[in-house]
């Protein structure tokens, strides 16, 4: 699939969206002189990048439904495998040793099962949820693709319904297992929605989406951030902070419009676009890599203060993640350079 700039600027503004969201949880709770409408800004800061994970997965659909690229059904899977379950794996093995290598020594075939339960589940660290559901979703990419050319509009209606269904029966007593109600947002059917939604955009729909951020930039804008606010208000008036709410489903969709229309300024100039290209490219290891560095800078009470200390922290979580990605490119160059040369 060609590249396309204001993509590239969505999924990472969505990228640093997540590190933001993570970085402020445990300022919520905080204190603070300065509010608006009655919100502190760490807890702002906190409710207002909820977009970013269901732009994440609306952006994995729209990809997909972009791609020219011819591929058998085995192919398709086991490049998805390739690019995603391996780093997965790895990763999540990273995570678990960090967090449990004393036990795991101790009892190595305990910890071997322990690890293989959390691979499943997506339970190595707290944000690795993202990549079985991801893949979930993945495997149903064929017959969601078969629905979306025969019957698209119904298609998108009932996955809307889906994902409307599964939110409401966090909050309501619908008829579901007891087993299933606490586990369910760890599931693909709370976010099919936002996938399909993604799978629906064709070239051709895109385009008519970019006249519209276009030409309604500014009321686009003003728009999410009103409603940003709004959500941020409504999160702490009911005392739920979670990311699957009802609200998000216009909230996230709204925000991809926004940020599409925000790149029509942004854009402008080189600098901008060659890092939204880079950070773009690596947002799934600033997604994988982020948390470790969350919980290093944790541990000085430095970067436990203040709305400021959440600030840096946040920048230097993304830098270093950023710097994570970065040093494999350019071992790669090297390598590539040096075989060259011989």
């Amino acid at each position: 699939m060609a590249r396309h700039e204001d993509l590239d600027w969505v999924r990472t503004v969505s990228a640093a969206g997540v590190v933001l969201l993570h970085t402020s949880s445990i300022y919520v709770s905080r204190y603070s002189q300065l509010t608006l409408l009655g919100v502190s800004p760490s807890l702002l800061a906190n409710q207002i990048t909820r977009f970013a994970v269901p732009v994440f997965f609306l952006l994995s659909g729209l990809g997909l439904g972009l791609s020219k690229r011819p591929m058998k059904l085995p192919d398709f899977w086991i490049y998805r495998l390739r690019k995603l379950a391996v780093p997965y794996v790895l990763w999540s093995l990273f995570y678990f040793l960090l967090d449990h290598h004393g036990d795991f020594l101790l009892h190595p075939q305990q910890g071997v099962l322990t690890f293989g339960a959390l691979l499943l589940k997506g339970g190595a660290a707290s944000h690795l949820w993202f990549l079985p559901v991801l893949l979930e979703l993945y495997l149903l990419y064929p017959g969601l693709k078969w629905l979306m050319r025969r019957a698209p509009g119904w298609t998108l209606a009932v996955s809307f319904l889906v994902t409307l269904f599964c939110i409401l029966a966090l909050y309501v007593p619908l008829p579901l297992p007891r087993w299933l109600r606490p586990r369910l947002w760890r599931l693909f059917p709370p976010w099919i929605f936002y996938f399909v939604l993604g799978m629906a955009i064709t070239e051709e729909r895109l385009a008519r989406i970019r006249e519209l951020a276009r030409k309604r930039a500014l009321p686009l804008c003003a728009a999410a951030a009103a409603l940003a606010l709004i959500y941020s208000w409504d999160s702490v008036r009911c005392g739920n902070l979670e990311s699957v709410k009802p609200q998000l489903l216009l909230y996230s969709p709204l925000c991809f419009l926004a940020l599409l229309a925000s790149w029509r300024i942004c854009g402008k100039g080189a600098a901008l676009p060659a890092f939204s290209a880079f950070a773009s490219r690596h947002a799934m290891t600033v997604y994988f890599a982020h948390i470790f560095f969350i919980k290093l800078l944790r541990r000085w009470s430095f970067f436990n203060r203040s709305f400021l200390t959440l600030l840096l922290t946040f920048v230097l979580v993304y830098a270093l993640s950023l710097l994570t990605a970065w040093v494999p490119e350019l071992w790669s160059r090297y390598r590539r350079k040096k075989t060259a040369a011989v």
